[in-house]
């Protein structure tokens, strides 16, 4: 709950007498008002540097070299020491905002230096440039805004370089991995994991299309996610990741239904001897830590982790595990009365099938009367799965 939301039910709480009038604003102390103020002077910073930006570009080819460079200089310097003083002494939320400009005015003048002197780059070297520097940025502040501005170049750094050089550039994924995971570890917070895990899954699946790998390889990279959530020192944090895995690995099983009956596939997929031996030992390592330290209910999601292409009716297979999967956390949720696992099931299962009925009926079955009657069977199968839910609830709350 938000404090809108609290103080809205606190107030009618006080009404019937379940509160007093102080216990309330303890109550509501716990919830503090969120500051807008930050968001806006955030998007006031990333303004003032795209001006910037389309200021100098619209300019710089009738401005001398050094004056170019001096323009560079003196605005990183202004931006970045202004930053720092009121940061320290008038104002982080501002300090913070002025401290973005500076990393947006430092990577425009690695770009535009480059282009001054006619440095062509083959690689993604101007974006890993910028990203250690906005990572150093924030290494030394450690605000979450600067945060979110240095993984989001690392980012787009990668994705550029897939796209224009049609390669995964190695240096920003181990600035990824170990530097932001170095804080994702050691100072666990929902938005260091979120980023961690979305910037991560991006950059898995650039290195898949650049460098044009099997995609089974995924399996490897999304199970190495999930394993690091297993074994990592707190909890939410390693939730977030095991659920930002557990995702993409569903949505990767769903992509087996459709697409590993085709002959394109059929030839992606001789499976490496390599990789068959790389998987064991991830999924050994996995499987060994959940035995050891968790319960074993959670190796019900490591069935979205089996490489099913190398069997005979692979894309079948691949349904049945969207089922399993989504069945095991059905049962269980209802075996223990934990809402969470039963919504996750259901979800699960109304997605499952969904992509039964698209994959097995969309061949065959007129296009008006396939839409109508898979609305339907949803429909009643929401209807069901959510009227059992509700029973649970009840009973939970009796």
């Amino acid at each position: 709950m938000n404090r809108n939301q609290v103080a809205k039910e606190g107030r009618k709480w006080v009404e019937k007498g379940i509160l007093s009038e102080s216990q309330f604003k303890q109550v509501l102390m716990l919830y503090p008002q969120k500051n807008n103020r930050s968001m806006l002077l955030i998007f006031a910073s990333i303004f003032i540097g795209l001006g910037f930006l389309t200021f100098i570009a619209s300019n710089w080819s009738q401005i001398s070299d050094m004056s170019r460079m001096a323009i560079i200089l003196i605005a990183l310097l202004s931006f970045y020491i202004s930053g720092e003083l009121v940061y320290r002494n008038k104002s982080k939320a501002v300090g913070v905002s002025l401290l973005v400009i500076a990393v947006f005015v430092f990577g425009a003048g690695v770009f535009l230096t480059g282009q001054m002197y006619h440095y062509t780059f083959m690689t993604a070297v101007p974006f890993l440039v910028w990203a250690l520097a906005a990572y150093l940025v924030f290494g030394f502040y450690q605000e979450k805004v600067l945060f979110i501005t240095a993984i989001g170049i690392t980012t787009v750094g990668q994705v550029y370089s897939g796209i224009n050089y049609f390669e995964f550039n190695l240096w920003l994924g181990l600035l990824l991995l170990f530097c932001f995971g170095y804080f994702v570890y050691h100072q666990p917070s929902r938005t260091y994991s979120m980023l961690f895990s979305i910037s991560y899954l991006i950059q898995s699946l650039v290195l898949v299309l650049a460098e044009e790998h099997a995609f089974y390889w995924l399996l490897i990279y999304l199970l190495a996610l999930y394993g690091v959530g297993t074994i990592g020192k707190d909890r939410m944090n390693g939730y977030l990741l095991q659920r930002a895995s557990t995702v993409a690995a569903f949505l990767l099983v769903i992509w087996q239904v459709f697409f590993l009956e085709n002959d394109y596939a059929a030839v992606r997929t001789e499976g490496s001897l390599f990789f068959l031996i790389s998987w064991l030992v991830v999924m050994g390592a996995v499987v060994f830590y959940i035995w050891m330290k968790s319960p074993m209910i959670h190796a019900i999601t490591l069935i979205l982790f089996l490489p099913v292409f190398y069997l005979p009716g692979a894309s079948l297979i691949a349904l049945l595990l969207l089922f399993g999967f989504s069945l095991g956390w059905l049962l269980h949720g209802y075996d223990q009365e934990a809402p969470e696992q039963i919504n996750r099931g259901t979800i699960g299962f109304v997605i499952s099938t969904f992509v039964a009925y698209t994959h097995l009926a969309w061949d065959f079955m007129d296009k008006s009367l396939f839409f109508f009657i898979g609305g339907v069977l949803l429909f009643l199968l929401s209807y069901l799965l959510e009227k059992k839910r509700r029973k649970v609830k009840r009973g939970r709350a009796a």
